[in-house]
């Protein structure tokens, strides 16, 4: 990590009033400079996105290897929990001076964020469609984890939650979980969907099923918003994010590639009638897999 150097940093003006913070991030655990694996990172990456493209708010992003972080950073923070915020300058919707108070714990975070929410319900976890959304996948990344690490598993309980989650997408009238942009629940599900689809086929063959046409749809309308795509870690960091958990319990994935790749591409299908933008229906499964 370096004090001078962000990982990410917006052009603008020191003078302007907006609360002003910056975000600490796990590393990449294969070079220890770009954004890391950790999918609650990036959650709050892509809401400090999107709250600063609201003028909510303006952060810089820096990256810190988890295990051995920089004097620098010890100084400031004592927690071993990422992600980390600390307050620079302005003031939050309470008119409380958010200069040096740090957030170094899950619940500090998110009344963080909360408190310098001006304008974007749909950024709350609290909010009432996010609270609907969330509780639709609830169970899905546990059950990746538990079968990732379980060679015996034959993955019903993880198949079973996407084929809900793609029932409840095919049903929806929006791009997204809550309505036609990034919402709270969408920032939370993208990073787990992309886990899933990297990890599962890497180390136990696991393929999101292509006839689930609402998912891919949906991923793919999440690949094509900067908030989703500009703070994905690489496909190898993913990877490697299971690693012990996966080797430790017997299970071998295949080598990791030394070139970063992003996988953003979906199946090609025969096009089929769409709503409002959003996921289509069944579709047709003449699928053609794409990309990396």
């Amino acid at each position: 990590m370096s004090d001078d150097k962000p990982f990410y940093e917006p052009q603008e003006s020191d003078e302007d009033p907006k609360p002003k913070f910056e975000l600490y991030i796990k590393a990449s655990s294969i070079d220890g400079e770009m954004k890391g694996s950790c999918p609650i990172c990036q959650q709050w990456f892509m809401i400090a996105y999107l709250l600063a493209e609201q003028k909510n708010a303006s952060f810089k992003v820096f990256t810190v290897q988890a295990n051995t972080p920089p004097q620098t950073f010890k100084d400031k923070v004592q927690s071993k929990i990422f992600p980390v915020v600390i307050g620079t300058s302005g003031k939050n919707v309470n008119g409380q001076d958010i200069s040096g108070i740090v957030y170094d714990n899950y619940d500090d975070v998110e009344k963080f964020f909360e408190s310098i929410n001006f304008n974007c319900p749909k950024l709350k976890r609290t909010q009432q469609a996010n609270v609907a959304s969330l509780k639709i996948f609830e169970d899905l990344y546990k059950n990746f984890n538990l079968f990732l690490q379980n060679p015996s598993s034959d993955g019903k309980k993880l198949l079973s939650d996407l084929r809900n989650l793609n029932s409840h997408l095919q049903m929806q009238e929006t791009p997204f979980l809550t309505g036609p942009s990034l919402a709270y629940a969408d920032c939370v599900l993208l990073p787990k969907l992309q886990h899933i689809r990297l990890a599962g086929e890497q180390y136990r063959d696991f393929k999101i099923p292509e006839e689930f046409t609402a998912i891919w749809d949906y991923m793919e309308r999440g690949y094509q918003t900067t908030a989703f795509s500009a703070t994905l870690p690489s496909d190898q960091d993913i990877v490697k994010h299971y690693e012990m958990r996966a080797a430790g319990k017997g299970i071998k994935g295949r080598p990791t590639l030394q070139k970063q790749t992003y996988t953003m591409s979906v199946p090609k299908r025969v096009p089929t009638t769409t709503v409002n933008g959003g996921g289509d229906g069944e579709g047709s499964n003449g699928m053609d897999e794409s990309g990396e």
